[in-house]
């Protein structure tokens, strides 16, 4: 039976090896052009160039700004070269080419040559930045060339109805940017600027989303230190309290908290610099109180030394559902918070984005007395430098996150990234994380 077999497969394979195919026609196709020089554009234009195909009378090249579901434009040629003008700025092409024989039932297939984007508009114009615009309004700078600048104009993205037009003051020139106001939160909107009927450069932005809730603005208030620690008992809970930018708030009192509240810095787009506050007294909760949640975002939190200061030291009986730290820097502290006597429960703390610096040897958190509790840990997308310890409870937690965090200098020589003690009290039910961190030295004793 095997050497039947074998047989029969040996006759199968000589009587295939026989048969002429019949799929390749009279003669082959032309060989699909192939790029000899990259797709290139400096202007509203676009060049590319392909290799000559043996045979080719002419080429056939397609331009799509939607990937040849639509061709916008066709160019048949005798050389192996393209130029595309007067195209859109700034706007995303795609280019193809295929070769034409004498006989056009030879042609060769469409070969794709590639996608460029058409330059930017020369312009003098500045595309606004996420610090150059707000809920309400936007900062149009530029710089001064040619012709001097008339005026500007938003548009609507949605139907380039035309929002406002403003006129542009000799200032305005001699300072090279104005602010445009009354513009709608979250809305896409077009910039144009203009010389007389000269458009000298658009650029597309979107506001931002508006504050909600109660909001506090202090921003009104100035070279007046205390005035964040004057208002803060006199506030509703769920308050949003503004800061303004480049101001400096002194907290010199302990600050007994119990309602909800977000400290941020509000928008000023002349000055980017974060608020600071200055902390020579810490922030505690008001003993029995029930807390849902504490926010501080875009600020920098900075301790009077790292001896005997902290965000938070709190030696009270309470409940706090959440802590959170955003967009901040905390520097020159003992630590950033910490449970110190009483029976304090905290389910979420949360830091997010942020900065923290010369820290002393309670570190970014410590649950100093195992009748307190934080039961959910996370720390993420932050940078944590001079650092004596990070995380230490002596109380079990539900879940710790230290992910995609940069760490140098820290622990301090003996001490653990993350340290639970207590014999009975050092469970993490859910899985502990710790990834995609960057890791320094430790931080010498010395």
């Amino acid at each position: 039976m095997k050497k039947l077999f074998i047989g029969l497969m040996a006759i199968t394979m000589f009587m295939t090896a026989c048969n002429k195919p019949d799929s390749l026609g009279e003669a082959p196709r032309l060989f699909r052009p192939v790029v000899k020089e990259e797709l290139t554009s400096e202007g509203n234009w676009i060049k590319g160039s392909w290799q000559p195909v043996k045979g080719a009378v002419s080429y056939t090249v397609q331009l799509s700004a939607d990937t040849f579901r639509t061709v916008l434009a066709t160019q048949i040629l005798d050389t192996s070269a393209v130029f595309f003008q007067n195209l859109a700025w700034d706007k995303l092409y795609q280019v193809q080419v295929k070769a034409i024989a004498e006989d056009t039932t030879h042609n060769s297939k469409i070969s794709p040559l590639g996608s460029i984007r058409t330059a930017r508009f020369p312009s003098i114009l500045n595309v606004p930045t996420p610090a150059e615009v707000n809920d309400n309004s936007v900062k149009v700078s530029w710089t001064n060339s040619g012709d001097p600048v008339t005026s500007i104009k938003i548009l609507l993205h949605s139907d380039s109805s035309v929002v406002s037009t403003t006129a542009i003051t000799a200032g305005d020139i001699s300072s090279q940017y104005k602010i445009i106001s009354g513009l709608n939160p979250t809305t896409l909107y077009i910039v144009y600027l203009y010389s007389g009927t000269t458009i000298r450069g658009w650029a597309d932005f979107s506001t931002n989303a508006s504050f909600s809730g109660n909001i506090i603005d202090l921003r009104g208030f100035t070279g007046r230190p205390l005035v964040l620690q004057d208002t803060i008992p006199i506030v509703p809970s769920g308050s949003t309290i503004l800061l303004k930018r480049g101001e400096t708030y002194n907290i010199t009192n302990a600050i007994n908290l119990d309602k909800t509240l977000i400290f941020t810095a509000g928008s000023d787009l002349l000055v980017p610099d974060q608020p600071i506050v200055f902390m020579s007294n810490n922030f505690n909760i008001t003993a029995g109180a029930t807390v849902d949640s504490i926010v501080f975002s875009d600020l920098i939190l900075r301790g009077s030394d790292y001896t005997a200061k902290y965000v938070f030291n709190i030696n009270t009986a309470c409940t706090v559902g959440k802590i959170r730290f955003e967009s901040c820097t905390a520097e020159i502290f003992r630590g950033v918070c910490r449970t110190q006597s009483q029976p304090a429960m905290i389910n979420n703390f949360i830091v997010n984005k942020c900065i923290l610096d010369s820290l002393s040897g309670y570190g970014v958190l410590t649950v100093d007395v195992n009748t307190s509790k934080v039961n959910n840990i996370s720390i993420t997308n932050s940078t944590i430098y001079k650092a004596e310890k990070i995380v230490t409870s002596k109380n079990n937690s539900n879940s710790l996150i230290i992910d995609n965090c940069t760490i140098n200098e820290a622990p301090r020589g003996g001490n653990y990234f993350i340290d639970y003690s207590t014999a009975g009290a050092q469970d993490v039910t859910m899985p502990i994380s710790f990834k995609n961190n960057i890791i320094g030295s430790g931080k010498s004793n010395a």
